[in-house]
């Protein structure tokens, strides 16, 4: 059995709290390469993909304060109902599903040492998972 199997079509996103949002992609996309993929941009949210690594992607979360530091692996899926209740149904404990900001949708689960993972579902007008870590100039 795959992940996929278990949470369905996804890709992955690795969250990073910033502090400043603007200095954050300037560290990434300039100093380390990686490409801003403006299809996912909001106030407090850029992502960037990894050129050399297909449906990888880099969050950057603007937390507005100086309490930085925190990541959160998280499994970018389509239908984010559908992939909680898969692993509610496997026994991990899920919380509920929340609207983060302009209705990006996320869900948080603990691995048993208590790391935070966490499923998002993008908006509809955003790509879809299968489409995370493709460039936009491929898409």
């Amino acid at each position: 059995m795959s992940l996929k199997d278990v949470i369905g079509e996804y890709r992955f996103v690795a969250k990073l709290d910033v502090s400043n949002l603007q200095a954050s992609a300037g560290f990434y996309g300039t100093a380390l390469g990686l490409e801003h993929d403006p299809r996912f941009d909001t106030p407090t949210w850029m992502q960037f993909n990894l050129p050399d690594i297909d449906q990888v992607a880099i969050g950057l979360s603007a937390t507005g304060s100086i309490n930085t530091g925190g990541s959160v692996p998280t499994f970018v899926v389509n239908d984010i109902n559908a992939a909680r209740q898969s692993l509610l149904d496997k026994g991990i404990e899920v919380g509920p599903v929340q609207d983060v900001g302009l209705g990006v949708l996320m869900a948080f689960f603990q691995d048993p040492d208590d790391n935070t993972l966490a499923l998002r579902q993008n908006l509809s007008s955003q790509p879809s998972a299968a489409e995370i870590g493709v460039s936009s100039r491929e898409g």
